[in-house]
C-alpha cells in the first residue's frame, strides 16, 4: 500500500509539472509584454477589443510595470484590475474609440498611505472616447492624472476619490457630456488644471473637499452653466480663472479659500448672477499673518449683471477692477446704477458707446453726456436747428421778394432824349378824346 500511495504522489507531481500555466494578456494576439514587463496592446482591425481583468485566463500579468493600450476599438477595465499589481507605475490609453472604467478598476494602493516616499501610478488618457468612468473607479496611490483631447460621456459621482500622493491633475481640451456631483471627492493635489474644451453643466460639488496646495487654474474652457458651489477647494497659493467663455455663472460658484491673490481675467460671461464672487475667501492662517489678499478682475466682458454681482468678502479680500466691460449700451441710468462701485473703482468699468463703436469708461460717459444740460443736449440741438431753418427760410423769402421788385423797375426815355429811372411805375388810365382842329 505504501508503494501504491508513493507512485500516485509521483504521478500527481509529474502531471502538475507538465500542466501549462493559464495564459495572460501577454499571450493575446492583440497584446504583448516587452522586456521591461510592460503590457502593450496595439489593436488591429481583427483584434479591436481588449478586456483587462485581475484573474483568470488572459488576465493582466502580476509582473506588469505598465499598461499601454493604443488604437483599440473597445477597452474594458473590470473591477480590481490593477489592485494586485505591485510593480505597476503607468496606465496609458491612447486613440481608443470606446473605453469603460468599472468600479475600483484603477484602485491601486499596495503600500501604506502614511509615507510620501512610496511610489504611485500615472494615468494618461489621450484622444479617446470614454463612455463611463464609474463611481470609485480611480482610487488609491496616484501621482498624476492626465486626460487630454478626449470625450468623456459619463463621469459618475466619486469617480476620482480617496486619492493619495497626487501631484498633478490636468484636464486639457476635453468634451464632457455629463458630469455628476462630487466627481472629484476628498483628496489633496499639488496642482489642478482645467484647460480648453467644453462642458455643458458644471454641477454643484464637481470638486468637493479637494485641497490644492499650489496652483488652481481654469483656462480657455467653454462652460454653458457653472452651478453654485461647483468648486469646493482649499489652500491654493495661486488662483487663475482666465480666458473662459461662460454662459451663466451662479452665485458662490467658487467656494474657494486661497493662500494668495485670486485673478479672474479675460473671461467672457453672458450672465453673472448675484454673489458670483462671494465664495472667494482667504485661509485664516494667511489672513492672520499676511492680511487681506487681492481679488483682481481684469478685462472681463459681461452682458447681464448688476452691482450685486460684484459682492465680495470684504473681511478677507480687497477688490481691484482693472477692467470690466459691461456689454450693454451706455446710458446715464446705467451710470447711476453703478455709482457706488464707480466711487471705488473709477474708470475701470466701461460700457458700449454706440455712436463711436467702442467701449468707453462710465466716468467719461458721465462727464460728456450726463447732467441736466448734457442729457438735454440733443433737444437743444434740434431746437437750434429748427430756429436756424426758420430764420433761413424767412431771409430767403425777403431776398427773393426784393429781387422780384428790382425786376419791376422801368427806364423811361423822354422826347428830349433824357432817360429817367423811376423807382415806381404807375399806370394811369385816362380817357382819350379825339382831338379836332379847326383849320
Amino acid at each position: 500500500m505504501r508503494w501504491s500511495a508513493f507512485w500516485q504522489l509521483l504521478v500527481a507531481l509529474a502531471a502538475r509539472g507538465l500542466a501549462q500555466p493559464a495564459p495572460t494578456l501577454c499571450d493575446d494576439e492583440a497584446c504583448r509584454c516587452d522586456s521591461f514587463t510592460r503590457l502593450i496592446c496595439n489593436c488591429t482591425t481583427d483584434f479591436g477589443e481588449v478586456t483587462l481583468r485581475p484573474d483568470g485566463a488572459y488576465r493582466v500579468p502580476s509582473t506588469a510595470t505598465a499598461i499601454i493600450i493604443d488604437g483599440c476599438a473597445r477597452v474594458h477595465f473590470l473591477p480590481d484590475t490593477v489592485r494586485g499589481l505591485i510593480q505597476l507605475r503607468n496606465v496609458e490609453i491612447r486613440n481608443v474609440a470606446y473605453a469603460v472604467f468599472n468600479e475600483r478598476s484603477l484602485a491601486w494602493s499596495p503600500f501604506s498611505s502614511n509615507s510620501d516616499m512610496n511610489p504611485g501610478i500615472r494615468i494618461t488618457i489621450h484622444n479617446s472616447t470614454v463612455n463611463e468612468i464609474s463611481s470609485h473607479a480611480i482610487q488609491g496611490r496616484v501621482n498624476d492624472i492626465i486626460i487630454s483631447d478626449s470625450r468623456i460621456s459619463n463621469l459618475k459621482p466619486f469617480a476620482f476619490s480617496s486619492l493619495t500622493g497626487v501631484k498633478n491633475i490636468e484636464l486639457t481640451n476635453n468634451i464632457f457630456d455629463n458630469i455628476e456631483i462630487q466627481s472629484f471627492k476628498k483628496f489633496s493635489t499639488l496642482n489642478f488644471m482645467l484647460r480648453g474644451g467644453t462642458i455643458g453643466t458644471l454641477p454643484s460639488r464637481f470638486l468637493s473637499d479637494v485641497e490644492v496646495s499650489n496652483l488652481f487654474r481654469i483656462k480657455e474652457v467653454t462652460i454653458k452653466h457653472l452651478s453654485s458651489l461647483a468648486f469646493l477647494v482649499n489652500s491654493p497659493k495661486k488662483v487663475f480663472i482666465e480666458s473662459n467663455v461662460i454662459d451663466s455663472m451662479d452665485g458662490d460658484g467658487f467656494h474657494l479659500a486661497s493662500r494668495g491673490p485670486i485673478t479672474f481675467r479675460n473671461n467672457t460671461v453672458k450672465t453673472l448672477r448675484k454673489g458670483a464672487f462671494f465664495g472667494f475667501t482667504v485661509d485664516m492662517d494667511v489672513l492672520s499673518t499676511l492680511g487681506r489678499q487681492e481679488l483682481v478682475l481684469d478685462n472681463n466682458t459681461v452682458m447681464y449683471l448688476n452691482p450685486t454681482s460684484l459682492t465680495f468678502n470684504r473681511t478677507t479680500l480687497t477688490l481691484r477692477v482693472d477692467g470690466l466691460n459691461l456689454n450693454v449700451e451706455c446710458a446715464c441710468e446705467l451710470a447711476e446704477e453703478w455709482r457706488e462701485v464707480l466711487k471705488e473703482q473709477g474708470g475701470s468699468i466701461t460700457c458700449w458707446y454706440e455712436l463711436e463703436n467702442h467701449y468707453v469708461s462710465l466716468p467719461t460717459y458721465v462727464d460728456s453726456r450726463c447732467g441736466t444740460f448734457k442729457q438735454n443736449f440733443w433737444i437743444y440741438v434740434v431746437v437750434g436747428v429748427i430756429i436756424i431753418a426758420v430764420a433761413a427760410a424767412v431771409s430767403i423769402f425777403f431776398i427773393v421778394k426784393h429781387e422780384n421788385e428790382k425786376k419791376k423797375k422801368l427806364q423811361i426815355v423822354m422826347p428830349d432824349g433824357k432817360t429817367y429811372r423811376e423807382t415806381e411805375f404807375h399806370i394811369v388810365v385816362e380817357r382819350a378824346e379825339l382831338l379836332t382842329t379847326d383849320l
